[in-house]
């Protein structure tokens, strides 16, 4: 049995000339793609670090603009408590003038209603008294125009302090 092996043969000059082809390829290559392989990847590069810079601009302005709304939105809240505090202290001495006065008027109030009590008392006093002298005007002239004896005296001063009696009770 003869084995041909011409096909494994190793031949130097086809080998070289495959790796001297290769490396001219890859020269090639490197000079013409890898420039701008390389030149689109910097540049990616460089508008990633941009979009970061960005966001982290635009993060630090949020923040910013966050603190600024939680200023503000304290701020709002002092004051809405100063105007509800002052609204209070307004109500409570408009309260206490409206109750000062209502005291003042009822006092007065009062005041007239005792002075027109003493007036019609003083008046009724004087009426009676008036209807007093006149009963016992009438008594002493039914005395004077008659003689009366101890009885009829007697008499006389019951009807009239009967009379006074009945007079003062209709008063």
């Amino acid at each position: 049995m003869n084995l041909n092996l011409d096909f494994l043969t190793i031949d130097v000059g086809t080998i070289l000339f495959t790796l001297i082809n290769t490396l001219l390829i890859f020269l090639a290559f490197k000079l013409i793609l890898f420039k701008r392989v390389d030149a689109i990847l910097a540049k990616r590069q460089q508008e990633v670090s941009s979009t970061y810079s960005k966001a982290d601009d635009a993060l630090a302005a949020a923040n910013s603009d966050k603190e600024k709304y939680a200023q503000a939105l304290a701020g709002a809240k002092e004051e809405a408590a100063e105007l509800i505090s002052r609204a209070e202290k307004k109500a409570q001495l408009e309260g206490d003038l409206i109750i000062s006065e209502a005291r003042t008027e009822a006092a007065d109030v009062r005041e007239k209603a005792a002075a027109a009590t003493e007036r019609e008392s003083v008046q009724a006093k004087q009426a009676l008294q008036g209807e007093i002298t006149d009963l016992a005007m009438e008594l002493a002239q039914k005395i004077m125009e008659k003689e009366i004896d101890k009885e009829d005296h007697d008499r006389l001063i019951e009807d009239f302090m009967q009379e006074i009696g009945t007079e003062g009770e209709q008063s």
